[in-house]
């Protein structure tokens, strides 16, 4: 009978851990509506290059911002913001990101993440390093489980840094 207890106990366990699995960052909720502030002389001007820095999430952790989806949403959000060219062609500027880190808390029921990225323009004797820090916070009106909590607030902090450096990069003079 204790066998039968003990196997019941571990399949009630496994069953609880596989559902507090963690998520990866969905580009979509990264992605960026247009901004209205860039100029007509940067539209289609910039490619995105390379991202680096972003990690896979280990679904019996952490949930974590990798390397595709935020080239993705970075990729999008330019798009969407007239300042990307169209696919396959040169552009006049490659920009380069790299997320140098993405500070997650532990615990608690307001999460406040911070993405440090620094994104490398570059094209045409110009070479210009825009750091950017950005804070994407969820509470648990955005999701009482912890992990999509967390999850949240990666996208949101990801979403808040592309939109600063595209912010930044329509009043940085480049054209």
């Amino acid at each position: 009978m204790s066998k039968i207890i003990k196997r019941v106990g571990v399949v009630v366990a496994l069953a609880v851990l596989s559902g507090c699995a963690a998520a990866p960052a969905n580009k979509q909720a990264m992605v960026v509506s247009p901004v209205s502030t860039v100029s007509a002389e940067q539209k289609g001007k910039f490619v995105v290059n390379t991202v680096t820095g972003g990690k896979a999430t280990n679904p019996f952790w952490t949930s974590q911002v990798s390397n595709e989806s935020f080239e993705a949403a970075l990729k999008e959000s330019l798009a969407l913001s007239g300042l990307s060219v169209a696919t396959g062609s040169a552009g006049k500027y490659k920009v380069d990101a790299e997320l140098v880190s993405l500070k997650q808390p532990l615990f608690g029921l307001t999460f406040d993440v911070v993405s440090t990225v620094n994104y490398k323009v570059a094209g045409e004797g110009v070479e210009k390093v825009f750091p950017i820090v950005a804070t994407g916070t969820a509470t648990t009106s955005d999701a009482f489980v912890a992990i999509t909590r967390l999850k949240i607030a990666n996208e949101k902090s990801i979403q808040e840094n592309i939109k600063a450096f595209i912010q930044q990069l329509s009043s940085s003079g480049l054209k």
